[in-house]
């Protein structure tokens, strides 16, 4: 039997949510949708990557990271007026979070902020961030005694 009638059915999303899915030269981006809100739920190298991704959200949203878009950021390529947004901002707060900042059309800065603390992570490409922050961010919540 072919690979492709092995695969898993795919996941829903929530109740009234809705995934877009892009692909860009490195791989997919994955958002979900709900009303006017958007969640950019983060860059992959693979489809199975951005499956893990979709049942995280599914299983925990709260725990997942990602970049809030405002409406107007996402509606021209909905519309097929442009190119999906790329996963660049920043996650959390200027107190607290990432700075993801395109450096050009491949690469991309990760910085992390916590209160007056800067931490360097690095430059990458947009999946190879998107691992960094979420690696980054799990082990942060999980050392924390309140969370």
């Amino acid at each position: 039997m072919p690979c492709s009638q092995h695969n898993p059915p795919p996941l829903t999303a929530p109740t009234g949510w809705q995934w877009q899915e892009a692909a860009y030269s490195g791989g997919w981006y994955l958002y979900a949708l709900h009303q006017d809100e958007c969640l950019h739920l983060g860059a992959f190298a693979s489809p199975a990557l951005l499956a893990v991704q979709k049942a995280r959200f599914i299983e925990a949203a709260q725990t997942c990271v990602h970049l809030k878009l405002l409406p107007e950021e996402i509606a021209p390529w909905l519309k097929g007026q442009g190119p999906a947004p790329r996963f660049v901002g920043l996650l959390g707060t200027a107190w607290s979070g990432y700075r993801v900042q395109a450096l050009d059309t491949e690469q991309v800065e990760v910085i992390y902020a916590a209160d007056l603390r800067l931490e360097w992570l690095g430059v990458f490409n947009e999946s190879e961030a998107f691992s960094v922050i979420e690696q980054h961010y799990d082990r942060r919540r999980q050392g924390c005694l309140i969370c």
